[in-house]
């Protein structure tokens, strides 16, 4: 059951069910291990952020402003 006006949500499972899933539950394998689709996965920022490289952030965490480009 969704309520979204009170931002609740109910799961019609009990807990021993949720438990049982939990441990059964592995995380599936990686999209890729090694070149560009690796490199998307671990280095384009979430959209929020401007989907940009995390790279061309400075190695002290500074932003990287437009005139430095």
């Amino acid at each position: 059951e969704l309520d979204v006006e009170n931002r609740r949500l109910h799961l019609d499972v009990s807990d021993e069910e949720l438990e049982r899933r939990r441990k059964a539950w592995s995380p599936p394998p990686p999209m890729a291990t090694r070149g560009y689709v690796k490199f998307y996965i671990d280095h384009v920022q979430q959209a929020h952020l401007g989907a940009d490289l995390d790279i061309l952030r400075g190695g002290s965490g500074a932003e990287v402003t437009r005139d430095l480009h």
